[in-house]
């Protein structure tokens, strides 16, 4: 009988002990580590919306015509580094753009590089970026990230109006002031100055929105460069003035926010002729 008692307490204990490890594991699977970044793509394939890290260079992916995605990457642009990216003709940059540190008070502190993507076209399709100065040579050394996807569906055609033509992004925006002429009705705009990834690309003036949020700004400077342009890799410097709808306002404190940096203004009055 003794045989047969610690037989069934030993048969008891591995249970529990299963049960035990399959609670932990679980818990352990759904943590992502408090990122948002995808991690645990099941079975390499993605899905609509997913978001990879670096730590998914030089993997294979499973993916469909239509869906989006998207890659961020730790870019640091103050040290003159950054990520010239490319893809092959079956992969869209649907966005492009930079998402400070939070803290942004730590000299020196990186941040990341953010690109959204459409899935345009079927059978396999390439991403790649190199990490380095935009004028130092290729040495073999720098860091880099690839993507292969291995593409089902059928193709998709441009949305009307778009002509493939264009690489669209946002512009990184290091500094604005806001400008206040003296007169009444008062008239308010906005300098943003920053550089510009390379020779091709330009602001994309013809789509610089504007939109008011209780009291804020919120003011989005797009770029836009020719898909199959041959670019200098050379930061260059852009300068422009946005023009804000301050008519009608009251008095009070504004803030103003273009692509992530943010300074305010105060009316002292209604700003309404009487």
């Amino acid at each position: 009988m003794k045989i047969n008692t610690y037989a069934g307490a030993g048969l008891l204990l591995i249970a529990f002990t299963v049960v035990v490890a399959a609670v932990v594991l679980s818990l352990g699977c759904a943590d992502d580590g408090g990122t948002g970044v995808n991690e645990s793509v099941d079975a390499h394939t993605l899905n609509n919306g997913t978001e990879l890290s670096g730590e998914w260079s030089g993997n294979t992916v499973n993916a469909s015509t239509g869906d989006y995605f998207s890659i961020r990457l730790e870019e640091n642009p103050s040290t003159g580094y950054q990520w010239n990216l490319t893809t092959s003709d079956g992969i869209k940059i649907v966005g492009d753009k930079f998402e400070p540190p939070e803290n942004e008070d730590v000299v020196g502190a990186a941040g990341f590089h953010i690109w959204t993507f459409r899935i345009m076209d079927d059978g396999k399709q390439q991403i790649d970026a190199i990490y380095k100065r935009p004028w130092e040579n290729v040495t073999g050394e720098e860091d880099t990230f690839s993507l292969t996807l291995e593409v089902e569906g059928e193709p998709v055609a441009p949305a009307d109006g778009d002509d493939g033509e264009y690489v669209y992004g946002t512009a990184n925006v290091d500094d604005i002031e806001i400008m206040v002429m003296e007169s009444f009705p008062v008239q308010i705009s906005v300098l943003a100055t920053g550089f510009l990834p390379n020779g091709c690309t330009v602001i994309d003036e013809a789509n610089i929105t504007t939109e008011k949020t209780g009291n804020t700004f919120n003011v989005h400077i797009p770029t836009k460069r020719p898909k199959d342009a041959i670019c200098t890799q050379a930061l260059v410097p852009f300068e422009i003035s946005v023009p804000l709808d301050v008519y009608g306002l009251e008095k009070g404190n504004y803030t103003v926010d273009v692509n992530g940096v943010q300074d305010s203004f105060e009316l002292q009055s209604d700003n309404v002729l009487k």
